[in-house]
C-alpha cells in the first residue's frame, strides 16, 4: 500500500517540463510548434530557436502538432522532452484556403500559390502588393517610387481595359472592397488563386483574380510577445545628365545657326539682355530631391490563449520620409483578432484601425526640374521674395515655383470589422455566416500658395496672378457592407468516397459620397484653409455612387481514396453597374485532380508526389464606372441667348451605352505538382489560356459631337487572350551545418487583342502624353488587332537628314524640312506623316519574368536575398523626350550643325510643341526596359538561447539588410520599374528613382 501511495504521488507531482523541437530531414529547430497538454487548455509555443517550456505533471500527455509535420504525442516521464518531428510527406497535410471553405494541399485542383509570413516580410514595405514581387508565379507586380503609393498588380496579365485590375483581396473569409492596406507585418499566410475555375466562387468580383490574407492569429498558451524593429536610409542614383551655362549658351548658338543661319555674334540670346545671369550655375535637383532620408518600421504583436479561445493582437508604426520634396508616408496600424472554437461553434472576430497620411509630390516635379535653365537664376527655398526674370524664363520659373511650393496631402482613415460563425448542425453538416463592414475616410488638401514672379523685360509686368494660387479641399466617405450565409455538407463513404457541397448566398453594398470645396487667392502663405483665400470660391459634389451585387453559389467537390478529384462550382451574380435587362450572368467552373502518387503501383521511392490538375472556369467583369448606361445632366453651364445674352442652362455632357453588356472571361489551365526525395525538390507547372469577349473600354469622343472636352462613351469594344507558363520550383539541403532552402519562379504571359468591334483595327487610347506640356505631341499608346493592349505605336526614325540628296528626298513628304532634322519614315508611302504611318513598337508588358530566393541558417547566423529580374518590357523615356524637347539634354552639345555635319543626333529648332523634331511619339525614346534586381540581402544573429533566458528573453536577433543595392539595367531613366495603369504603362512620365535602403534591425520576443 505504501508503495502505491509512493507511486501515485510521483504521478501527481507538478513538474516545469522544457525541449526543443527539431526536423527530422533537416535537424533545424522548428518555432511554432505548438505544445499542448492532453485533455486540457495549457498550451505552449516553441520560440525561434524550437524550444518551449511548459508547467504540467508527470504521466500527463504531450501534444506536438505543426502544419506540415506528423503529430505526435508523448508521455511525460522527467523534466525534458526533446522532439523529433517527421514530414508528412504522403502529402504535407497543410490546409490551403480557396474561397468559401479550405482543403488539404493534395486536394487542390486549380492554380493556387501560398506565400508565407517569413517569405512576406523578408522586404521592408508599407505596400503589400510589392512584398510579392517575385514571390509568386504570374503576379506581376510594379512598386511604386513614391512613399505610400500603391504597387500595380495583375494577376496572369491585363483583365480589364476598362477600370483598375487590382484583384479581389478577401481578409480572414470576408471580401473586401479594393485593397485592405493591410500591412504585411499582420499577415500569416496569403492564397492566391489565379485560374477562373478557383475564383469563379467570387464570381465578378474575382475575375482579375484572388489574394486570400489569413491573418495573425493567436495560439494556446502563455502569453506571447514580439517585437520587430527596423531603421533604414535611402539613397538615390543619379538623375537625367544635363547642360550647364557654358554648354547651355553654346547649345543656344548651335540653335541659332540651325534655325536662322546666323553669325554667332548676332545670335538673339536671352542671356544677353541679362548677362550677370552667366555667372549662374543652377541645378534644381539640388532643391527636389532628398538624400539620406529615413524609413522606419516598428510591429508590436501580443498573442495567447486557451485550447477555447485564442486571440492575437497587432501595433504598428511606419514611417518614411520621400526622396523628393514635399513627399513621405506615416502609417500607424492596429487589429485584434479573437477564435472561440467549443464543440460545434466556431466564432472568429477581427477589428481593424489604419490611419496614414501622405505627401504627395507634384506630377510634372522631376520634368520641371529638366526644363529649368542653368543660367536661370538660383532658387532659395526658404525666401522667395524676389523673383523676376525675363522671356521665356519666367514661364519656366512660374512652372518650377509651382512645383516646388505646392502641397499634396492625403489623410485617410480606414475601420473594418469581420464577424465569422461557423455551426455544425449534425455531423458533417455546418451553416456559416460571413459579415464585414469597412469605412474608408479620405481627406485631401491641396495648397499652392500665391507668389509674386515678375517678367522684368521692358516694361517689367506682373507674369503671375492671385488667382491662380488656391487651396482645395477633398474629402470621400466610402463604405462597404458585406453579408454572406451559407451550408456545407461533408460525407465519406467507405472512407474511399469523399463528397463536400456548399452553397452560399452573397449581398454586397457600397456606397461612396464626395465633395471637394476650393478657394482662389491664397495670398496668405502662412494660411492653409479655406477662409485663409480671398478669391473666387466654389463647392462641388463628387461622383456618389452605390454599387450592389447579389451572389448565389453552388459547388461540388469530390474525391475518390485521394487519388481523383472533382471541384466544379456554379455561380449566378447579379450587378447594379448593368441595366436591369442585363443585370445577372452566370459564370460556371469545373476542375480536375489527379494523385497520380497515390496509385498503388507508383513507386514514391523518387517521386514522393506526382499531380495532374486540369480546370476551366469563366467569370465576368463589371469593373467600369457606375451608372455608364445613364445619361447625366451638368448644370450651371452658360449659353448664348438669341438676344446676344448669357443665360445659366443644363445639358448632357457625357454620351452613355444604355445597352452596356457583361464582359466575360473564360479561362483554361493544366498543371502539374511534382515532389521528389520526400519533397526536399518541389516543381509545379502551369500553362493557362484565357479568351475575354466583349471587353469594356472607355471610349474618348470629340467634342464636336456634344460631349464636352474629354466626353467618353464606356462600349464593349471587342475581345482578347491571355496565355502564359508558369513555372516554380524549389530546393532544401543542408552541407555540412548549414541548412538552406532557395525557391524560383518563371512567367511569361502573352497579350493579344483579337478583334475591336466595327471593323477597326486600332484605336488610340488616351494615355494624357509622354510629356506632359505637349498631350497631343506625345500619345502613345493604342488598342490594335494582333498586339498588347496599350502597345506602343511610333512614328519610326530613318536617322536624320544630313545630306542634300536626303533633303530633297524628304521635302517631298515634309516640305519645310531642314538639314539635321529628324527623317520619319513614310510607311504606306503616300506622301504624308499621318496616324496610318504609326507601327506597332513594342508596350510597357514584359516577356518574362523570373524571381529567385535563397536563405540558409549556420548556428546563429542566418542569410537571405531575393532576385527579381523583368525581361522583354519596352519603356518610352519621358524624360529623355522632356529634355531633348526643351533643349536641355547635354547630348544636345553634339547635334548636327554645319560644323558637325556627321552628327547623328537631330538639331534642336524649337521645343516639342512647335517642331517635330523631337516628337513625344517617336521611336527616340524607345529604350529596353529589361532589368535584374536584388529586392534584397540580409545577415541575421541570434543571441544563444542560454544567454537570453538568463536575461529574461525568449528570444533576441539583431540583422543588417540592404534593400534595391543593385539594379542592372541598359534603361537610361531613374527606374526601370514603370507602371502607368493600362492606358500608359511603359511610359515613363514622372517615375522618380527606386531607393536603395541599408538597414538595421531586430526582433525580441519575451
Amino acid at each position: 500500500m505504501l508503495a502505491l501511495l509512493c507511486n501515485l504521488n510521483v504521478f501527481a507531482q507538478s513538474v516545469t517540463v522544457s525541449g526543443t523541437v527539431t526536423g527530422a530531414t533537416d535537424g533545424m529547430p522548428i518555432p511554432g510548434v505548438t505544445v499542448l497538454v492532453e485533455g486540457t487548455s495549457t498550451g505552449a509555443v516553441t520560440d525561434f530557436d524550437g524550444n518551449y517550456s511548459i508547467s504540467t505533471s508527470i504521466g500527463n500527455t504531450l501534444v506536438f502538432s505543426y502544419v506540415g509535420m506528423q503529430s505526435q504525442s508523448i508521455k511525460i516521464t522527467g523534466n525534458t522532452v526533446n522532439v523529433v518531428l517527421d514530414e508528412d510527406i504522403d502529402e504535407l497535410d497543410e490546409v490551403v484556403v480557396i474561397g468559401y471553405g479550405s482543403v488539404k494541399k493534395q486536394e487542390v485542383t486549380g492554380a493556387v500559390t501560398q506565400v508565407k509570413a517569413e517569405d512576406i516580410t523578408s522586404v521592408v514595405t508599407a505596400d503589400l502588393a510589392s512584398a510579392l514581387q517575385g514571390q509568386a508565379s504570374g503576379v506581376n507586380v510594379v512598386a511604386s517610387s513614391e512613399p505610400g503609393g500603391e504597387a500595380q498588380i495583375l494577376i496572369r496579365g491585363i483583365t480589364s481595359l476598362s477600370g483598375d485590375n487590382t484583384p479581389l483581396y478577401v481578409v480572414d473569409g470576408v471580401v473586401q472592397n479594393g485593397d485592405p492596406q493591410i500591412p504585411p507585418t499582420e499577415i500569416e499566410t496569403i492564397n492566391i488563386l489565379k485560374d477562373a475555375a478557383s475564383t469563379a466562387v467570387y464570381g465578378v468580383r474575382g475575375a482579375t483574380g484572388v489574394i486570400l490574407i489569413t491573418t495573425k492569429q493567436g495560439k494556446p498558451g502563455s502569453l506571447q510577445v514580439r517585437l520587430n524593429a527596423s531603421y533604414a536610409i535611402q539613397h538615390r542614383n543619379a538623375a537625367v545628365p544635363l547642360m550647364n551655362s557654358l554648354e547651355q549658351t553654346y547649345a543656344d548658338i548651335v540653335q541659332n545657326r540651325n534655325v536662322n543661319n546666323g553669325f554667332d555674334d548676332q545670335a538673339s540670346l536671352q542671356i544677353k539682355q541679362q548677362p550677370l545671369q552667366f555667372q549662374n550655375e543652377t541645378n534644381i535637383n539640388d532643391l527636389i530631391f532628398n538624400q539620406n532620408v529615413p524609413v522606419q518600421n516598428y510591429d508590436l504583436n501580443v498573442s495567447g490563449g486557451t485550447e477555447d479561445i485564442t486571440y492575437s493582437v497587432n501595433l504598428g508604426y511606419f514611417n518614411q520620409e520621400g526622396l523628393q520634396i514635399n513627399s513621405g508616408y506615416k502609417r500607424f496600424n492596429t487589429r485584434a483578432n479573437t477564435v472561440y472554437h467549443k464543440n460545434k461553434l466556431r466564432i472568429q472576430a477581427s477589428v481593424g484601425l489604419n490611419t496614414d497620411k501622405r505627401d504627395i509630390p507634384q506630377g510634372f516635379l522631376l520634368s520641371q526640374s529638366i526644363v529649368y535653365r542653368p543660367t536661370q537664376n538660383g532658387i532659395n527655398i526658404d525666401n522667395f521674395d524676389d523673383l523676376n526674370q525675363g522671356g521665356d524664363d519666367v514661364n519656366r520659373l512660374g512652372w518650377v515655383i509651382e512645383s516646388l511650393r505646392t502641397t499634396n496631402v492625403l489623410k485617410t482613415t480606414r475601420a473594418n470589422a469581420t464577424l465569422n460563425l461557423n455551426y455544425e448542425i449534425i455531423d458533417g453538416l455546418s451553416l456559416s455566416g460571413n459579415f464585414g463592414l469597412t469605412s474608408v475616410n479620405n481627406i485631401g488638401k491641396i495648397v499652392r500658395p500665391y507668389q509674386e514672379i515678375y517678367n522684368n523685360q521692358n516694361p517689367p509686368r506682373l507674369q503671375s496672378q492671385p488667382e491662380d494660387s488656391y487651396v482645395d479641399m477633398r474629402t470621400r466617405f466610402t463604405t462597404n457592407v458585406l453579408t454572406e450565409i451559407g451550408a456545407t455538407y461533408e460525407k465519406e463513404i467507405n472512407d474511399d468516397h469523399k463528397f463536400t457541397f456548399t452553397v452560399f448566398g452573397t449581398a454586397e453594398s457600397n456606397t461612396s459620397e464626395a465633395f471637394s470645396a476650393r478657394r482662389n487667392g491664397a495670398t496668405n502663405p502662412n494660411i492653409e484653409v479655406l477662409n485663409g483665400a480671398t478669391g473666387t470660391q466654389s463647392v462641388s459634389s463628387g461622383f456618389d455612387y452605390t454599387d450592389t451585387r447579389i451572389g448565389i453559389l453552388g459547388r461540388v467537390q469530390y474525391g475518390y481514396k485521394g487519388r481523383y478529384l472533382l471541384s466544379s462550382s456554379v455561380r449566378r451574380d447579379g450587378s447594379s453597374k448593368f441595366p436591369s435587362f442585363n443585370h445577372w450572368g452566370t459564370f460556371p467552373s469545373v476542375a480536375l485532380a489527379w494523385n497520380i502518387s497515390e496509385e498503388e503501383w507508383w513507386n514514391k521511392k523518387t517521386v514522393n508526389n506526382f499531380r495532374l490538375r486540369l480546370s476551366q472556369g469563366t467569370v465576368g467583369v463589371d469593373r467600369f464606372q457606375s451608372y455608364a448606361f445613364q445619361a447625366g445632366i451638368t448644370q450651371d453651364l452658360n449659353y448664348h441667348t438669341s438676344g446676344g445674352g448669357l443665360s445659366l442652362g443644363a445639358a448632357q455632357t457625357n454620351y452613355v451605352n444604355s445597352v452596356v453588356s457583361w464582359e466575360s472571361t473564360t479561362q483554361s489551365n493544366i498543371g502539374i505538382d511534382l515532389g521528389f526525395l520526400k519533397n526536399k525538390i518541389t516543381f509545379s507547372a502551369e500553362y493557362y489560356h484565357a479568351d475575354k469577349e466583349d471587353m469594356l473600354f472607355p471610349v474618348f469622343i470629340p467634342p464636336s459631337t456634344g460631349g464636352g472636352n474629354n466626353a467618353q462613351v464606356v462600349l464593349n469594344v471587342g475581345n482578347m487572350t491571355n496565355s502564359g507558363l508558369e513555372l516554380t520550383a524549389g530546393y532544401r539541403g543542408k552541407i555540412g551545418k548549414v541548412n538552406f532552402r532557395m525557391n524560383g519562379t518563371f512567367s511569361t504571359n502573352e497579350n493579344k487583342i483579337t478583334k475591336i468591334n466595327n471593323n477597326t483595327e486600332f484605336l488610340l487610347t488616351n494615355d494624357f502624353g509622354l510629356v506632359g506640356r505637349a498631350p497631343q505631341q506625345s500619345r502613345v499608346t493604342a488598342l490594335a488587332v494582333g498586339h498588347e493592349a496599350a502597345s506602343f505605336f511610333l512614328w519610326r526614325t530613318d536617322g536624320i537628314i544630313d545630306t542634300e540628296e536626303k533633303l530633297a528626298e524628304y521635302q517631298q513628304i515634309v516640305g519645310s524640312a531642314k538639314m539635321g532634322d529628324t527623317r520619319f519614315i513614310d510607311q504606306n508611302g503616300d506622301g504624308s506623316l499621318d496616324i496610318e504611318d504609326r507601327v506597332y513598337s513594342g508596350s510597357g508588358l514584359p516577356d518574362y519574368e523570373i524571381g529567385y530566393t535563397f536563405n540558409a541558417n549556420w548556428k546563429s547566423f542566418d542569410f537571405s536575398m531575393n532576385w527579381y529580374a523583368s525581361i522583354g518590357a519596352e519603356i518610352m523615356n519621358g524624360f529623355n523626350a522632356w529634355a531633348y524637347g526643351f533643349g536641355r539634354h547635354k547630348d544636345l552639345l553634339y547635334q548636327w550643325q554645319k560644323t558637325n555635319p556627321t552628327s547623328t543626333i537631330p538639331s534642336y529648332q524649337n521645343d516639342v510643341r512647335r517642331h517635330d523634331n523631337y516628337l513625344g511619339y517617336s521611336d527616340l525614346w524607345l529604350e529596353d526596359g529589361s532589368y535584374l534586381r536584388l529586392r534584397q540581402v540580409s545577415l541575421g544573429y541570434s543571441i544563444p538561447k542560454k544567454t537570453v533566458e538568463r536575461w529574461g528573453f525568449n528570444r533576441l536577433r539583431f540583422y543588417v539588410r540592404a534593400q534595391n543595392p543593385l539594379t542592372f539595367t541598359k534603361y537610361s531613366g531613374y527606374n526601370p520599374e514603370v507602371g502607368g495603369g493600362i492606358a500608359a504603362r511603359g511610359l515613363d512620365k514622372n517615375t522618380g528613382p527606386i531607393s536603395s535602403q541599408w538597414m538595421l534591425g531586430l526582433n525580441f520576443d519575451f
